[in-house]
Formats: C-alpha cells, structure tokens, sequence
C-alpha cells in the first residue's frame, strides 16, 4: 500500500478528472474552487473509508492523517500531510465524490473505488477455511 500526501492525492485526482492541466502549486489556500472542493471531499472520502475494514481496525481513533512530525489529524490541514490509507483508494474516492458533487456521471469512479475497497479488505481479512476439514482448519 503506498501513501501519499494531501497535495498529491488532491493533484492526483484534479489531473485525472481534468480540473487541472499541471501540477497544483497548493491545496490549502489555493483559490481554485475545485481544488478547496477536492481537499474537502478527502475528508468525506476518510469518513466513508474508516466505516470499512481495515481501516475501522487500523484507524480505529479516526485520526486518517499525520503531520511532518508524525502527529496523528482527524483534519488535515497542511499539503504535507501524510494520508494514511491507500493513496489509489483517496484518488478514486475524491474523483467519485467530486463528480458526484458536480452532478455529473460518477458510476465508473464509484465502481474503482469500490473495488479497491473490496480488494484491500479481502487481502486484510481474507481467510479461507477447508470446510472439508472436520477441523476448520484455515488454509
């Protein structure tokens, strides 16, 4: 799983969609409405991931983000600051929320998001038991 910061997820996600054509110089403080509005839906996006495993386990305190210092953020609030789950996971998560928010169509991004969703869950929990085992045992 790769982390990434603030500013790269937001510039990540603004590239993708085609809100942004370069590279964002900021997130925090920028001017750019659909940028304010990608850094905003990343909190949208951390509430919705931390309701699923592995992050209700592993980022149980709803602290999502941590500082240069390593300072655990329910809010982040710098561009520096590190995002704690999955960074393809942000990106897809902002670009269906961003569409979603602008009435646009969404469904492809919600599918990726969901799907990655599933996949790091399933890798996490997934056990599988041999129920041909009087034992249960997991393989």
């Amino acid at each position: 799983m790769k982390l990434a910061t603030v500013k790269e997820v937001v510039n990540q996600a603004a590239l993708e969609i085609g809100t942004a054509q370069v590279p964002l110089d900021r997130i925090y403080g920028s001017s750019d409405q659909d940028v304010v509005q990608m850094a905003a839906l990343l909190n949208a996006v951390a509430d919705e991931i931390l309701l699923e495993e592995p992050y209700r386990t592993t980022i149980g305190d709803q602290a999502w983000a941590q500082d240069a210092d390593g300072n655990p953020l329910i809010v982040p609030t710098q561009d520096t600051d590190l995002v704690l789950f999955d960074r393809r996971l942000a990106i897809d998560g902002i670009k269906y929320q961003f569409l979603a928010a602008k009435g646009l169509e969404f469904g492809e991004q919600l599918r990726a998001f969901t799907v990655r969703l599933n996949k790091i869950a399933g890798r996490v929990n997934g056990k599988i038991l041999d129920l041909d085992d009087p034992e249960d045992r997991e393989l």
